[in-house]
């Protein structure tokens, strides 16, 4: 049941972004779409480095740390 809550969760955010997305192209004067907020943040070198970070301790701790069984 939880995972059934979850996954349906993620799934609306998915949604709701994929919404945001849309509008964003049709109306950028109001929201900044992902393409052109991605481009003004990735200019500096620091962001750059923080982000590849970041994605490097994601991965890492997903893809080799032991997960959790819960017997549910």
């Amino acid at each position: 049941m939880i995972w059934n809550l979850v996954a349906a969760g993620y799934a609306l955010i998915a949604l709701v972004a994929f919404a945001v997305e849309i509008f964003a192209q049709r109306k950028p004067d109001i929201i900044v779409p992902i393409g052109d907020m991605l481009d003004h943040v990735m200019k500096s070198r620091t962001t750059r480095v923080a982000v590849i970070a970041a994605w490097w301790w994601f991965g890492w701790h997903f893809a080799f740390a032991d997960t959790v069984q819960l017997n549910l």
